[in-house]
């Protein structure tokens, strides 16, 4: 959902979806999330331009000339920017995680790019499922809601906004309020372009074929 009435998010509503966020299944149950819920509507504008300064300065990279990339192109920023428009965001963020097997790759000398390989990042693994319930816990509660990870690319401008603490790190923005419409394109989620599940799903032994086919 990325079209919100101007119509608050109650608190109590706020804390139900934090809470059954923080039961999503997570990396050796160390919870390595915290969520920051900001209905300023000034510090909501402070994200925004915080959010646009950076756009323009990536566009102002010599690699964005003629990349196609556009990164302050009107969509791109509306794109980028509309949790300001929600009535509420949720700033996710992550926190480290380290598991025993992590310390012994560490040691062995294995490189961050190929331990991140091996491990697939349970850390964001965990702040992903928690994002998931707390969106689903938004709809049964009345709500919509966006998952929006664009915005990190203003990170530390917005960590310094929200007050961030060491270690913890920006992972997403949810925007959430109550709809304004259908989703975008007008389709229900179930039917928005999704893949037949054959082609994102094979069992192993695969199953036999039907005779005459």
């Amino acid at each position: 959902m990325r079209r919100f009435t101007a119509d608050p998010v109650a608190r109590a509503d706020v804390r139900e979806m934090v809470r059954l966020a923080t039961l999503s299944a997570n990396a050796g149950n160390a919870q390595p999330w915290r969520f920051v819920a900001v209905d300023d509507p000034a510090l909501l504008a402070a994200m925004r331009a915080a959010v646009e300064e950076r756009l323009d300065e990536v566009a102002r990279w010599p690699e964005a000339e003629g990349s196609g990339a556009a990164p302050n192109a009107p969509a791109v920023r509306k794109a980028t920017t509309l949790f300001a428009d929600a009535p509420l965001t949720i700033a996710v963020f992550g926190l480290p995680y380290e598991s025993r097997i992590d310390r012994l790759l560490t040691l062995r000398g294995v490189s961050r790019e190929e331990r991140d390989r091996l491990r697939a990042r349970p850390d964001l693994q965990s702040v992903g499922a928690a994002v998931q319930v707390l969106l689903v816990a938004a709809h049964l509660l009345g709500y919509g809601a966006c998952w929006m990870c664009a915005p990190v690319l203003a990170a530390h401008r917005l960590e310094v906004l929200l007050g961030a603490e060491e270690p913890a790190h920006l992972a997403a923005l949810v925007a959430v309020g109550v709809a304004a419409g259908p989703p975008a394109g007008g389709r229900p989620p179930a039917a928005a372009g999704r893949l037949p599940l054959d082609e994102v799903l094979r069992f192993l032994p695969a199953e036999p074929k039907d005779e005459g086919t």
